[in-house]
């Protein structure tokens, strides 16, 4: 029976197929799964606002429609698109870099995750209705109205609806400037050491200007929701929405394809051991 035990667990043995690299290997494998992330957040990004036109118009025979603002999609015929790509968008948000959970890139990320989950689940108000129509909240309960808002009332749930938006905005440019800000050396950074006489600011200037532009970028269109004017059929709300979340997802597929986690490098620490250490061992990521 042993021997037939151990054969079982050579077989589940042999077929483990959950890393097929050595360490070495395994460690950029795990660090090419985390740029993946970071790309289909910015392909979502940048994706999502055309997929509601297109997919209203050609898809589901809405024709072609430019609602007053993104969280309209909701009350619309693409609102089970609506739904999924938001909550993946929040989700990844959500637990992104939760393995350094002390980092303010986690700290801004899950405020941003939770955010647009908080504008998934809390809709905003029905348009497009007719006057004196019945608010969500009355009973019977009209059309179109989510579980949350029956409960809430409509106008209590647009509230913490536009809330959450805000907040969402927000954080998404702090994680465009906290982009922006890993490509700035320290003092203690090999990179800058190995530059010569003229010591280098930044790991690569041009990510670190295009994100720092993505983040005023989104905070301008964040402002102009509230403040701006409409363009034609465009409100100003859809698009402030618009810009801030193409300009998000634009700011997250320069950071998936450009580099993950650069060395952060330790204070030196003179003793027996470290002087025993080989060349880099006192280098960790900085989770970026």
């Amino acid at each position: 029976m042993a021997a037939r035990g151990e054969r079982i667990l050579d077989l589940l043995s042999a077929l483990n197929t959950h890393s097929n690299y050595s360490d070495g290997g395994r460690d950029a494998a795990y660090t090419r799964s985390y740029r993946v992330m970071r790309l289909v957040v910015g392909v979502l990004g940048v994706a999502l606002p055309v997929i509601f036109i297109l997919g209203e118009a050609l898809f589901l025979g809405g024709g072609f429609h430019v609602r007053g603002s993104i969280s309209a999609y909701y009350h619309t015929s693409m609102h089970d698109v609506f739904v999924g790509g938001l909550c993946v968008i929040g989700f990844l948000l959500a637990t992104y870099m939760a393995g350094e959970c002390k980092t303010w890139d986690f700290r801004a990320s899950l405020i941003a995750g939770l955010a647009v989950l908080g504008v998934v689940f809390f809709p905003t108000s029905r348009s497009g209705l007719p006057a004196g129509a019945p608010a969500c909240g009355s009973v019977p309960e009209p059309a179109g109205c989510s579980a949350v808002e029956q409960f809430l009332g409509e106008h209590q749930t647009a509230v913490i609806h536009g809330a959450c938006a805000i907040a969402f905005i927000s954080f998404l440019a702090v994680m465009s400037f906290l982009f922006a800000t890993s490509e700035v050396l320290s003092k203690q950074d090999p990179l800058r050491a190995r530059s010569g006489s003229k010591p280098r600011v930044f790991r690569n200037a041009v990510l670190f200007w295009v994100h720092g532009l993505c983040a005023l970028v989104i905070l301008a269109a964040g402002a102009w929701a509230f403040a701006g004017a409409g363009i034609g059929e465009l409100t100003r709300l859809y698009i402030g929405e618009v810009v801030a979340v193409v300009a998000f997802g634009a700011s997250w597929l320069l950071a998936g394809i450009s580099r993950t986690a650069p060395y952060r490098v330790r204070p030196a620490r003179v003793t027996a051991h470290a002087q025993a250490l080989p060349v880099g061992a006192d280098r960790e990521p900085a989770g970026r």
